[in-house]
């Protein structure tokens, strides 16, 4: 109890110090919003021009109290703060002072995905909202996942919901990052354990992009039944949970819920990643395709279907063209992870070099693990990558390359695409499947660079 009691007091006694006072000569502290699982939240105003409003986050001392933390806090709080999408509270500033740790972040006049569950009673969420809602939050974790972030922490709290109704994540913690630490200085998992993976849950050194689409295959399930899939009265209990037990079916809780839709939500929560959606871009064309009441697998064998009937053949380019599509996305995203891997894997080696000629021995351990890791989603990337290529080759060529040269929405991703070209090239004429040393070398002129980092 008085532990506790104290670390109220000490609460008290830092909400004291802060709200009312002007930090770094810009930011006037209101009030404090609330705890999280990185640390408390003030509201602040910019001194200059008080309507402007952000949420001050002023990070837990388990978390600053790590070396290696704080070596990597600027340089780390730069890269997320590059995460400019609308679904997504940005982060617009980042420092240390006397000792303590920041972040801070528009300020979202919302409602956390959390309370709206919870006013629900048990019931769930309308479907239309759900997957709304579902959709603004992997738009907003394909993007940072294309820089090579993983949440790692994605569950409805972290979710904030608009007068628009607008889905925007927060909490993309430096401590989280696709480099970052799984655990506290105690040892103590970050994440909350209903919503973690079974690899993040089993201390699983890859952890990727995946770990995200599973923990939002679990927020869209609590969103349609209104409970969660596995729950326990101890961590211990959850994790043998999520590891072991076989997949539940949302419709065993609401069986209005339509049995595609259960499918989309159980694919999302499979044990093993390599059997989840490859990333967000393709659970939300899952989802789009159940909302027109279509499948994969129909647009697929409905195109064989019409043309080998004679049927007028422009149907099938029209449905085939939204599958080469989403498939020439998932590749280009592809691609850009495995660069983005490299890139983090040079970093880590620098690492570790840097902790060789130090002495530190644990610390380059730590890197070393980081490094096979980086190597084992690289290759995994790879081979994924050109599975992609073996469902193109199912639609006819014509389609194919139309997507292909398409502009794509996105001008950084132009490059990307062209080499998605050359490699669907090189696959259809010689049946060269790529591989890592194959993609590498084109990564530098996709406008990644690792040699002097």
């Amino acid at each position: 109890m008085s532990d506790t009691r104290d670390t109220l007091d000490a609460r008290d006694a830092t909400d004291a110090s802060l709200i009312g006072r002007t930090i770094r000569d810009k930011y006037v502290m209101i009030r404090r919003l609330g705890e999280g699982g990185m640390g408390r939240v003030y509201l602040a105003e910019l001194e200059k021009a008080r309507a402007r409003k952000f949420a001050v986050k002023l990070l837990r001392p388990e978390l600053t109290g790590d070396a290696s933390f704080r070596r990597r806090f600027h340089d780390e709080a730069q890269h997320q703060a590059g995460l400019d999408h609308e679904n997504i509270v940005e982060m617009v500033d980042y420092f240390e002072l006397n000792g303590d740790y920041y972040l801070v972040l528009d300020y979202v006049d919302g409602q956390p995905l959390s309370d709206m569950i919870e006013a629900q009673q048990g019931k769930g969420l309308p479907e239309k909202q759900a997957l709304s809602i579902i959709t603004g939050v992997l738009s907003g974790l394909d993007c940072a996942h294309q820089k090579g972030i993983v949440h790692r922490d994605v569950k409805p709290s972290n979710v904030l919901v608009d007068a628009r109704g607008r889905a925007r994540i927060t909490d993309f913690g430096i401590a989280t990052d696709a480099l970052g630490l799984t655990r506290t200085r105690g040892g103590q998992v970050i994440g909350t354990p209903e919503y973690m993976s079974p690899e993040q849950l089993s201390g699983h050194a890859a952890i990727d992009h995946r770990s995200d689409v599973f923990s939002a295959g679990v927020m869209l399930y609590q969103m349609l039944t209104g409970q969660l899939p596995f729950n326990g009265d101890s961590f211990q209990s959850i994790q043998a949970q999520q590891v072991s037990s076989p997949v539940p079916n949302p419709r065993s809780v609401n069986p209005k819920i339509p049995k595609r839709l259960a499918e989309i939500v159980r694919r999302a929560m499979q044990k093993s990643p390599a059997d989840r959606f490859h990333g967000g871009p393709q659970f939300i064309a899952a989802i789009e395709s159940y909302r027109r009441r279509g499948t994969w697998k129909y647009v697929m064998v409905s195109a064989c279907v019409l043309a080998a009937a004679g049927v007028y053949v422009a149907q099938a380019t029209v449905v085939n063209m939204h599958v080469v599509r989403e498939a020439v996305h998932t590749a280009a995203h592809d691609y850009n992870i495995l660069c983005r891997e490299q890139q983090l894997k040079v970093k880590n080696q620098n690492g570790k070099a840097i902790s060789d000629k130090a002495g530190e021995s644990d610390l380059s351990e730590t890197f070393t693990r980081n490094i096979r890791r980086n190597d084992q989603n690289m290759r995994r990337g790879a081979r994924e990558y050109g599975d992609v290529f073996e469902k193109m080759t199912q639609i006819n060529q014509w389609t194919v390359r139309h997507a292909l040269n398409e502009v794509d929405p996105v001008p950084d991703m132009a490059p990307v695409r062209q080499a998605v070209a050359a490699d669907y090239d090189a696959y259809t004429a010689h049946g060269a499947r790529p591989t890592v040393d194959t993609m590498l070398p084109r990564c530098q002129a996709l406008g990644y660079d690792w040699k002097d980092q």
